[in-house]
């Protein structure tokens, strides 16, 4: 009888899989609707890892299974800082992000890259942060209402919003500090101005925000986990489960080709843009997640960025209208390719997820009208199309309140400690998190073979 099943060759499900076949458990992976996308879905220059907990996992892929054995350089963790971006300036010219900063917050704001995206007037306004008392000591919590009332309007709307934005999908007003830049208000309390609480945090935000990503590429990382499970003697099927039922003792697994039998556990990969598996749809779809946001990537015409050394992208928060009048906001990246192209992404607002029924599906791609604002976003850059198509994909959205946070993490726990023999696991569990997802996959399976081992309850 096989222990466990595993639905998903994810990252987070084949973290989890490996986790349960190192103590000896017998494991089956079956592959789930949408697997190949989500991986391909991953950006090549990594993710990001505030906690090294990928960082771990991929140096725990690439070590040798005995002293002196062949490791796996294709898993070694490589990291990649941000790179300061182009924004727009106050006379629509694309010039340098200031530097030092923190979610575009300047830590020096008269300085020669200050003057040049605000003028004059707006930085002279965010250096009255400098002379301005602190009267709500590290209390602000909301970005924008911090930036706006220590910085000025100016500063918020053209250094911090197209940074924010980007990243959560929503105005720097719904975001909590806390969720963003986590111990910049407590550096604000002892330091007393923002742009000197920046100044002293800009190191630590530089580790958060450096991405990380195997050495091979993802499609290489699968690969990697795929050999070392096999090496375990994992079991493999090419048809994907279609059907979980509860049984006596676990769960009776149904494949396209018939009844595979029964496990004593499931580990499922939790995907809200894939297919659904009928047995457990009514309680997956508890886990849905609040919002989602959309991705269109395009080939594009040289855009005429400023040349600089190295070169960074350039970035723009605007809101576009389709041809129906209606508006939406927006963010788009231009940048090159690495390949001697350029490329333009497009990234929607986050909006209310939309679970998946017969009459409208909330699918993976977009909409031909999510298309035309995403392409009319694009123009408003300045940037053309070069006719080699649009790639498009959703992601749930980031966390951007502690409360929004703890709630969700609440609500995995509650639902997990009702259905012990299922674990659920994914970034979707996670505001799309990749790092936190594996983080999580990897100590809930470790509690999930203790109990199957019997060595907890």
């Amino acid at each position: 009888m096989v222990d466990v099943q595993v639905i998903g060759t994810g990252a987070a499900e084949l973290a989890a899989a490996l986790e349960l076949a190192e103590v000896g458990l017998r494991i089956r992976v079956s592959p789930a609707p949408g697997d190949d996308e989500a991986w391909a879905a991953l950006p090549s220059s990594g993710v990001a890892d505030p906690d090294s907990a990928l960082r771990g996992f991929l140096a725990h892929v690439a070590a040798p299974l005995a002293e002196g054995g062949p490791g796996v350089p294709a898993a070694d963790p490589v990291e990649s800082p941000i790179k300061p971006v182009l924004l727009r300036s106050s006379r629509g010219e694309w010039v340098p992000q200031p530097t030092p900063e923190v979610l575009g917050i300047p830590a020096v704001p008269m300085s020669a890259d200050t003057l040049a995206v605000l003028g004059g007037g707006a930085s002279t306004r965010a250096y009255l942060d400098r002379v301005k008392p602190l009267l709500t000591i590290g209390k602000t919590r909301s970005v924008g209402a911090l930036v706006q009332s220590r910085m000025g309007k100016g500063a918020l709307e053209r250094l911090v919003e197209p940074i924010v934005r980007e990243r959560y999908g929503v105005s720097a007003a719904d975001v909590d500090m806390a969720i963003a830049a986590p111990g910049l208000n407590e550096d604000l309390t002892v330091i007393g101005t923002l742009s000197g609480a920046v100044l002293a945090y800009a190191e630590r935000d530089v580790a958060r925000e450096t991405h990380v990503r195997p050495a091979g590429g993802w499609a290489a990382l699968r690969e990697a986990l795929l050999a070392r499970l096999a090496l375990y003697e994992v079991e493999f099927t090419e048809q994907p489960v279609v059907d979980a039922r509860h049984a006596v003792e676990g769960w009776t697994i149904v494949s396209e080709r018939g009844v595979e039998g029964t496990v004593g556990a499931l580990v499922v990969g939790v995907d809200p843009f894939g297919g659904e598996l009928p047995g457990l749809a009514g309680d997956l779809g508890e886990l849905s997640p609040r919002s989602a946001r959309l991705r269109v990537r395009a080939a594009i015409e040289d855009p005429g960025l400023p040349e600089m050394d190295p070169a960074r992208d350039a970035l723009d928060a605007l809101e576009v209208a389709d041809t129906g009048g209606t508006g939406a906001p927006w963010s788009v990246r231009l940048g090159s390719d690495g390949a001697g192209g350029w490329f333009a992404e497009a990234t929607s607002a986050a909006t209310p997820y939309a679970a998946p029924t017969a009459g409208a599906v909330q699918g993976r791609h977009a909409t031909a009208r999510e298309l035309e604002w995403a392409t009319a976003a694009i123009g408003h850059a300045e940037a053309r199309l070069s006719g080699a198509g649009l790639d498009s994909h959703r992601a749930v959205a980031p966390y951007v309140t502690t409360e929004e946070r703890d709630a969700e993490a609440s609500r995995l726990a509650v639902w997990r400690a009702a259905r012990d023999e299922t674990l659920p696991v994914g970034p979707a569990l996670h505001g799309g998190d990749l790092a936190a997802a594996i983080a999580d996959a990897r100590s809930a399976a470790i509690a999930l073979r203790r109990r199957l081992t019997g060595i907890a309850d």
